[in-house]
């Protein structure tokens, strides 16, 4: 009996730790009606794993479940990933439309999405410089003189974009967030390198944020890296 006992306060103990999810999502973008959406998650910031999956019914669909722990995850449409947001321990509403997307619910997503607003708002602004650069040269300006009088604000947004990045990985050290977006930022390499900004956010980073595998990994092996480039010099 005592056995019995022990085995179903493990049982209750377990699926307390489980992150219950309810993402309501609402799409005004028709073409997504009658498709399939997956719900996938990569705990190990590698591999993915769908988890859910649901159909778009008159701009409506619902994904409900359990997972083992707060994770990040992504929506996606066949095999493009359309959007990213936390599976956490709250009811969460999704708006899907042509112009972007937004979930709304529980704190890590919160934080999340006002992120991208001001990451979306930097990237349109590079979007702006670009398309004026590609007007001065239909206009017979020549590609020095784009470069000269374009170069000082791209450099600008990139700083400022790179600062905004910065930041909100130290922000969100102890949680999927830090992790979760520090991963993309190395992803953009080729191979493992240690870059400024790679650099600074390592550097203050706590034990738990550097003991993640894959984090772990990327950065003993971006030193080695480094290291090689230097010897080779």
């Amino acid at each position: 009996m005592r056995k019995i006992f022990y085995l179903i306060s493990c049982l209750l103990t377990l699926t307390s730790c489980a992150e219950q999810y309810n993402i309501a999502g609402n799409t005004s973008a028709s073409f997504l009606d009658g498709r399939m959406l997956y719900l996938r998650v990569s705990p190990d910031g590698v591999q993915e794993n769908c988890v859910d999956s649901c159909e778009v019914i008159h701009g409506r669909f619902n994904f409900i479940g359990s997972v083992d722990s707060i994770v990040l995850a992504q929506i996606y449409m066949d095999e493009q990933s359309m959007m990213p947001l936390v599976i956490e321990n709250a009811k969460l509403t999704v708006q899907v439309d042509n112009v972007g997307q937004s979930v709304m619910g529980g704190p890590l997503n919160e934080a999340l999405y006002a992120f991208l607003q001001k990451k979306n708002r930097i990237e349109n602004e590079m979007w702006e410089v670009e398309h004026t650069g590609i007007r001065m040269l239909r206009n017979g300006k020549s590609p020095e003189e784009v470069k000269e009088k374009l170069n000082p604000k791209v450099e600008r947004l990139n700083r400022k974009l790179e600062e905004l990045e910065t930041k909100f990985v130290m922000d969100n050290y102890d949680n999927v967030l830090g992790p979760g977006f520090f991963i993309q930022i190395c992803n953009q390499y080729p191979y493992p390198v240690m870059t400024e900004q790679i650099r600074k956010i390592v550097k203050k980073a706590p034990p738990s944020f550097l003991c993640h595998p894959y984090i772990n990994h990327y950065v003993r092996t971006a030193q080695k890296n480094m290291h090689l480039i230097d010897t080779d010099q």
